[in-house]
């Protein structure tokens, strides 16, 4: 059995087409619009619609720095002036982009007849054609190919297609390309004299989810957005990472309380909420993790934003409800004075993807607090960090064989942010060191990264290093 292999590469380290990789179907698309240049191509396209999903192999890429720009929007005020509208950019820059090297490699189980090579060879005449991936700024050159490798090329990762995986892409399907070819003809005729038609985008997508191979879904989390009670944004001190957690807890397991027909009796939002759990259950619990806004040089560290992470393997049901019930809630404090309101986000924002996305570097953005004294004979003892460190990892979920190497300080990593020992910890924690901590995994890991002895409460939150 072979494979056809399409294989994309970038001129620039840059991609603008929004989530990455390119799903299937936006590869799709740039093959039709440049066969369409050359007139050919029908008969491969059509083939290659119905060949189901693929295993995508891609480079990492990290979310560049966003900006803003003004475009007319087509439209004209009572004075015939042209207005303008905002568009956000938001690149990804490719990790270890070099010219020439493959930054995208689609994959397909094929047979290896004589008949699959005249496809083959077809659609590598059509992948000749290709411009652009993305945004018309995304230059690229592809190559399709007959291929007999299993193996995942060099410095790049698999998605392979799964059932119960994480990420959602859409992909053609049989008659994808007389659709596409339906929508151009509706989009030269959009206007007419009954005004414009907006609706002549492509809608009949195939969906398949996907897993990146050799890891673990990332754990399942809630995001939200702390407003004031005028509901203008409202930003906590970094130091109070513990006091905003303290909220979001008490609100959530108040928000739970009349749940109990779904299994959430008093006993299990004891331990599973509030973390009262025994000793064979550490860690079997949810996450109330505020995230200091870090990433700029001029960023404060105040904490916008607050997510709730479930445990790894945990169902979905309790998050999804919160993710319910917290809309709008009112966080409230020490006398029960209201602090906050939350207010559901999507995380995929720049502060979130921080904490979110894929990397193999990752710094502490509030101090990890170690499970033991770390000093000999009154001098920190490097090897005692070593361990208590990697100690600290493993519990969290990160084995030391995922590991590559490690380093401490007291001073923070990222701007806005304060030195470890400033940081405000429960009583029971004040007697235990705490440091600021940069980790290299051998591969990639999706955060959210959290380590340490308060990792359940806003303590050892890592954002993932450019």
């Amino acid at each position: 059995m072979g494979h056809l292999q399409l294989t994309v590469r970038f001129f620039d380290g840059r991609y603008h087409g929004g989530g990455w990789p390119p799903s299937p179907a936006r590869l799709f698309q740039a093959l039709v619009a440049g066969a369409k240049s050359g007139g050919a191509g029908d008969n491969a396209l059509r083939w290659l619609e119905c060949l189901g999903p693929p295993e995508i192999f891609v480079r990492a890429a990290q979310p560049g720095t966003q900006y803003t720009i003004y475009v007319p929007n087509n439209s004209f005020d009572k004075d015939r002036k042209s207005t303008r509208t905002s568009k956000v950019v938001a690149p990804r820059i490719l990790t270890r982009h070099r010219a020439g090297d493959p930054d995208v490699i689609y994959r397909w189980s094929v047979g290896d007849a004589p008949g699959e090579r005249q496809r083959v060879a077809a659609l590598d005449d059509v992948a000749s054609r290709l411009r652009s991936l993305g945004w018309g700024v995304d230059f690229a050159a592809a190559v399709a190919e007959l291929s007999e490798s299993d193996s995942v090329p060099a410095g790049l990762e698999r998605l392979a297609p799964s059932p119960n995986g994480e990420l959602s892409l859409r992909l053609p399907n049989e008659g994808f390309l007389t659709h596409l070819e339906e929508c151009h003809r509706a989009f030269r005729a959009r206007i007419s004299g009954q005004g414009i038609n907006p609706f002549t985008r492509p809608t009949r997508f195939g969906q398949a989810r996907y897993s990146w191979a050799g890891q673990s879904s990332s754990r399942a989390v809630a995001a939200f957005l702390l407003q004031r009670l005028d509901g203008k944004p409202l930003a906590a001190r970094w130091d109070q990472v513990q006091t905003v957690s303290a909220w979001l807890r008490h609100a959530a397991g108040e928000a739970l309380k009349t749940e109990q027909s779904a299994g959430l009796t008093p006993e299990r939002i004891d331990s599973f909420v509030y973390g009262h759990t025994g000793q064979e259950e550490l860690g079997q619990r949810l996450s109330f993790v505020p995230l200091p806004s870090i990433g700029h040089p001029n960023a404060d560290g105040g904490v916008r934003r607050v997510l709730i992470v479930n445990p790894p393997g945990a169902e979905d049901r309790t998050l999804h409800l919160l993710r319910l019930k917290l809309r709008g809630a009112v966080l409230t404090g020490e006398g029960s004075v209201s602090r906050a309101v939350l207010e559901p986000a999507l995380e995929r924002g720049p502060v979130f993807l921080r904490y979110l996305d894929k990397a193999r570097i990752w710094q502490s953005a509030t101090p990890v607090i170690l499970h033991g004294h770390n000093a000999s004979r009154g001098q920190i003892s490097l090897s005692k960090t070593n361990r208590l460190l990697l100690q600290a990892f493993a519990a969290a979920g990160f084995p030391e064989e995922a590991i590559a190497r490690m380093t401490f300080q007291t001073a923070p990593f990222w701007p806005g942010c304060g030195a470890a020992s400033a940081i405000r910890v429960p009583r029971h924690l004040a007697q235990w060191p705490r440091l600021h901590v940069e980790v290299e995994f051998k591969e990639m890991i999706a955060g959210p990264v959290l380590a340490g002895i308060g990792r359940h409460y806003g303590l050892g939150v890592f954002a993932g290093a450019r």
